[in-house]
C-alpha cells in the first residue's frame, strides 16, 4: 500500500525563526563588547548570564582576576575575551 501525503513548509516561518537564533547566538558572543574595561564580579556575571560557582570555575581553569582593594574584584576585558576564546570557541 502507498500512501501520498502533501508536505507543506512556510518557508518565511523557517526563515525568521533561524534568523532569531542566529541573532541570540551572536548577541551572547557580542556581550563582553558591553562591559566597562575592568567590570566587577557582578557586572561580569550579569552580562554573561553566569552565577558565582561558573565564575570560580573559570578562575580555576585561568582567568586572571585583579583585586583592587578589600572586596573590590575585577576582571579585564581583553583577558575576559581572550580566555573565552581560548577555553569555548568553536
Amino acid at each position: 500500500m502507498e500512501a501520498m501525503i502533501p508536505v507543506e513548509f512556510d518557508a518565511e516561518k523557517i526563515f525568521k525563526q533561524i534568523s532569531v537564533q542566529v541573532l541570540q547566538a551572536i548577541e551572547k558572543v557580542n556581550k563582553t563588547y558591553d562591559l566597562p574595561p575592568y567590570p566587577t564580579q557582578e557586572q561580569l556575571k550579569q552580562a554573561l548570564g553566569i552565577g558565582q560557582s561558573r565564575l570560580n570555575s573559570w578562575v580555576a581553569m585561568g582567568l586572571k582576576k585583579q583585586i583592587w582593594s578589600t572586596g573590590s574584584i575585577r576582571y579585564d576585558r581583553e583577558e575576559v575575551r581572550k580566555f573565552l576564546k581560548e577555553n569555548f570557541e568553536i
